[in-house]
């Protein structure tokens, strides 16, 4: 009987368990849905922070900006010339001459691709070239930093148009010949991208624009039929094999180099197949291995394009330190001393020696250049 009571007691101890572990675990429930509404509150607070901090650099850059333009320098004198020269040419910004264009619009024109440059320097790490506050102003007018960009999109509106009214991408020459040439232009690019061949105008990015509007990559059928090539003669492995035997006999693997002497006449190649290698050498299909076995033959690599450039300060940059000639008596001494073994010691120079100025150092001005002949003014 007592073993009953026993058993009874014990159940009713574990169910009081039980119910306390369940209250626990209300409790527990109820704290983990406190603290999910506090992270919520706390995620909503810093998310408007951040809306707020975000505007608030917003109006400080739009500050800056206006500040920055209210100076009295050459570069806010050309930003407004190409405001005024906008406000005369419907919105236009890219400031095309010809031979009959002034000079004032050459030199505008000239400022406008300055910009472009500089702001390639600003994307690759090197901000000296231009400012942040610059860069937004440009950007307000709408300024074109990349022209090949901007006419491919002005194409890909203008062909969109002519699909709406004709229901066809295939344009005759006598139609439109700048649409007709845009429309083959990029159909061969896709057609060699397909093959494995490098093609860096026509990106993914452009490919899905052109398919956005339906555009027909395949060309328009041909009445005759093309025989398939057969020829090795471009294909990688050949191409390896030729730039091998190019080094045995040369040394070397500047292809380019030589190329270009050859054009001019000095020389002739020892093989014609020779003047078939590429002068720039680019990876697509099986891009590691190709570069492996380039590579271990010797080809030179440049850095890639977001790799701050060096040396882009201008020509005073390059400008080396005055050179001091070293006189035909200093040198006599120095000799003579290393061939007694001992500590060479110039003898002092005379009161009455003249000893010339050096050149004073140069100091840019707005009409230095950029290494490829560029200005530098900003």
């Amino acid at each position: 009987m007592s073993s009953i009571q026993e058993i009874k007691a014990l159940v009713t101890t574990s169910e009081h368990e039980v119910q306390i572990a369940k209250d626990a675990l209300k409790a527990t429930e109820r704290g983990i849905e406190e603290a999910y509404e506090r992270n919520r509150i706390a995620k909503a607070t810093h998310d408007g922070l951040v809306i707020k901090l975000s505007n608030l650099k917003a109006q400080f850059r739009e500050q800056i900006m206006e500040d920055g333009l209210k100076e009295s320098n050459r570069w806010n004198e050309m930003y407004y010339k190409l405001l005024q020269w906008k406000e005369s040419n419907d919105g236009d910004v890219l400031v095309p001459v010809d031979k009959d264009s002034d000079e004032d619009t050459k030199k505008l024109s000239r400022w406008v691709i300055n910009q472009r440059s500089a702001y390639k320097y600003f994307m690759n790490g090197d901000t000296k070239h231009i400012k942040d506050h610059r860069i937004d102003a440009l950007n307000k007018i709408g300024f074109v930093w990349c022209v090949a960009d901007h006419v491919f999109q002005a194409n890909v509106e203008e062909l969109k148009q002519y699909h709406a009214e004709n229901n066809t991408f295939d344009i005759s020459l006598k139609e439109n010949k700048k649409l007709s040439a845009f429309v083959s232009r990029v159909r061969s690019a896709y057609a060699n991208k397909q093959d494995g061949r490098a093609q860096h105008d026509l990106t993914d990015e452009k490919i899905a624009q052109l398919d956005a509007i339906g555009f027909k990559w395949d060309f328009k059928k041909s009445r005759r039929k093309r025989k398939e090539s057969t020829s090795t003669a471009f294909d990688f492995d050949t191409q390896i094999a030729l730039l091998e035997e190019f080094k045995a006999e040369h040394g070397h693997t500047k292809v380019n180099k030589l190329i270009k002497e050859w054009q001019k006449g000095n020389g002739e190649p020892s093989k014609k197949e020779y003047r078939r290698l590429p002068k720039r050498v680019h990876l697509v299909c099986g891009g590691a291995a190709k570069f492996k076995a380039l590579t271990d033959l010797g080809l030179e690599w440049k850095q890639p394009a977001h790799v701050p450039r060096k040396n882009t300060g201008g020509e005073a940059s390059r400008k080396k330190k005055p050179k001091i000639e070293v006189s035909s008596h200093d040198q006599e001494f120095a000799a003579a001393a290393a061939e007694l073994d001992v500590e060479a010691e110039l003898p002092p120079l005379a009161v009455n020696v003249h000893v010339p100025a050096l050149p004073s150092p140069h100091i840019p001005n707005d009409d230095a250049k950029f290494d490829d002949g560029r200005s530098t003014m900003i």
